[in-house]
């Protein structure tokens, strides 16, 4: 088989997922999508696959392949190992970081900054769609940043084979109202201090504010769900 066709199935089911085409819960069907594509369902089948074994999607015995919708417990788990693992990142950045990606992570943050004042600027007191996408996008880009900055090829490969930073992201995705006026302020303001301790070259403040910012985000998203249950029971 062509890997190529394979790689190309993957990115394509990939980035529906990260957008939210593909919803937690859809069924992904081999032929239905193999035409999308332009392709056999050979390399669709091998994508799947690769996306199951990531934990991106579930295969139900006897009735196909749907996208995974995660627990509390599985989303707790990703916080857990993103702190053991970007918190150690940021601590590493620290030293070896360059001026280009300071430079780069600054422009993020201000990227962010314009995407809280429009939320902060709003009558509902959250964001929108768009707003949380670009959000979610600064957000994912910073953390990737920081880990690159690391020069710790070994710690970047296990970040990308756990997906610990982009499958939290992708699960925010799916209800604006999680992302407040309050969030979005207190997440560019833990951001700011970030860059500064990043600046100063100091390891452990470095180390600490990232683990900081990794816990505030956990309570955020499960107390936002808890409260989601308990509004629907």
């Amino acid at each position: 088989m062509d890997q190529s066709l394979a790689e190309i199935s993957y990115e394509y089911i990939r980035e529906r997922l990260a957008s939210g085409e593909f919803p937690p819960g859809k069924q992904l069907v081999n032929r239905t999508l193999a035409e999308a594509i332009g392709v056999s369902v050979i390399p669709v089948r091998e994508a799947i696959n690769r996306l199951a074994s990531e934990g991106l999607v579930d295969h139900v015995p006897g009735a196909g392949a749907y996208v995974r919708k995660a627990n509390r417990q599985d989303l707790n788990n990703l916080y857990v190992l993103r702190d053991a693992l970007e918190s150690c990142a940021a601590g590493e950045a620290a030293l070896y970081i360059t001026e280009d990606q300071l430079e780069e992570l600054e422009y993020i943050l201000d990227r962010a900054k314009e995407t809280a004042k429009q939320i902060c600027d709003s009558s509902k007191g959250h964001s929108n769609k768009r707003q949380l996408d670009r959000w979610m996008d600064d957000e994912q880009q910073f953390h990737e940043l920081l880990v690159e900055a690391s020069r710790n090829q070994l710690l970047a490969k296990v970040v990308s084979d756990n997906r610990a930073i982009g499958t939290v992201f992708e699960v925010q995705r799916n209800d604006p109202r999680l992302l407040t006026a309050d969030v979005a302020q207190q997440t560019c303001q833990s951001k700011a201090e970030l860059l500064q301790a990043l600046r100063d070259r100091d390891s452990k403040r470095a180390r600490q504010l990232m683990s900081d910012q990794i816990q505030r985000g956990r309570k955020t998203v499960l107390d936002f769900l808890n409260e989601q249950r308990r509004a629907k029971s």
